[in-house]
C-alpha cells in the first residue's frame, strides 16, 4: 500500500503537459468569445444615431 501512494504522487512531464495545453485552449477561447462580444456592443453602440 506504501508504494502505491508515492506512485500516485509523482508526476511526469508528460501527465502534465496534456492538461496544460487543454487549459490555454479554453482560456483563449473564452477570451476570443468576450473580445468579439465587446466588438459587437462597441460597434451596435456606435452605429445608433
Amino acid at each position: 500500500m506504501g508504494a502505491s501512494k508515492v506512485n500516485r504522487n509523482k508526476n511526469t512531464v508528460g501527465e502534465q503537459q496534456g492538461p496544460l495545453v487543454g487549459t490555454w485552449i479554453s482560456v483563449g477561447v473564452v477570451g476570443a468569445v468576450i473580445l468579439a462580444t465587446y466588438i459587437l456592443l462597441f460597434g451596435l453602440f456606435m452605429a445608433r444615431f
